[in-house]
């Protein structure tokens, strides 16, 4: 018994555990050179290499009965058509990872920006354009009847889900007055989206946001005094001389995953300007 091991001596040369090898000698994947009448088995040195191919394999996800089936048929042309197939697998995975480090990176930039918000001024800023899908007209935030869930069910479901789930905050057209009462005005919700993805809708349901100057404000449902606002608005457009549009976008940024109270959500409001 010279030329052989033990599966104990063998599991430690190739890092596996003797289940693993007893397991792969169960399903005729890897069997042992000689089993002892006693019923213990025995390897030998050359049986590395084959295990070398399935752990290669194994590297590379192959489900193990696909494995059993390359063992029993190896040749250059299904080794290269099975390589492809992994790659092809390996990609969609790397894209998939990539979507969701996107999705992690805005959803930190969200909770970041949260935690230095003042409610308590009001600025303007240039904003670049951007791209949203729009829904239908819509007259609630929250799903607090069976139309309003059906509203949104129906505008989320329309939507690709590296859209839905990219981590960008939600965003609402309200096509009224600034003036008017921002939390009861009907609105059309607003998932935004890549160039790349415009091909996948209807181009009548893909709205922009230009850019241009934006005034820029953040409420608290709970905390919202519209009288109050409405004349820090209007002293702030006197002062730097500018015309708001009729018209204005609600971001949300603080949503039901940091707060289980709806009234504790946290808006930006967006008001297209120009100068007098």
């Amino acid at each position: 018994m010279n030329n052989y091991l033990t599966i104990s001596e063998f599991a430690k040369y190739v890092n596996l555990s003797r289940r693993t090898l007893i397991y792969y000698d169960q399903i005729d994947l890897f069997k042992p050179k000689k089993i002892s009448t006693h019923g213990y088995r025995y390897y030998t040195c050359d049986q590395c290499f084959e295990l070398d191919v399935i752990l290669t394999l194994k590297f590379l996800d192959v489900p193990l009965e696909q494995i059993k089936y390359f063992l029993d048929n190896r040749n250059m042309d299904d080794t290269l058509t099975e390589f492809k197939k992994r790659k092809e697998i390996l990609d969609e995975k790397i894209n998939d990872l990539k979507h969701m480090q996107t999705f992690l990176e805005n959803y930190i930039d969200r909770y970041t920006t949260l935690k230095n918000i003042n409610f308590d001024i009001i600025t303007h800023s240039y904003r670049e354009e951007e791209s949203f899908i729009c829904s239908d007209l819509m007259h609630s935030h929250y799903y607090d009847s069976i139309d309003s869930l059906s509203s949104y069910s129906d505008f989320y479901l329309s939507l690709d889900q590296k859209d839905l789930f990219n981590g960008y905050p939600i965003n609402f057209l309200v096509e009224d007055s600034i003036f008017s009462d921002i939390q009861k005005t009907p609105f059309r919700s607003l998932i935004k989206i890549n160039k790349e993805q415009s091909h996948l809708y209807d181009a009548e349901k893909i709205i922009t946001r230009s850019n241009g100057t934006y005034v820029s404000f953040f409420i608290e449902d709970s905390n919202y005094n519209k009288q109050e606002i409405n004349q820090k608005l209007l002293n702030y457009f006197q002062k730097n001389k500018f015309i708001p549009e009729r018209f204005f976008w609600k971001i949300l940024w603080q949503d039901e995953i940091t707060t289980t109270i709806p009234e504790k959500r946290v808006f930006e409001i967006l008001i297209p300007v120009k100068k007098n």
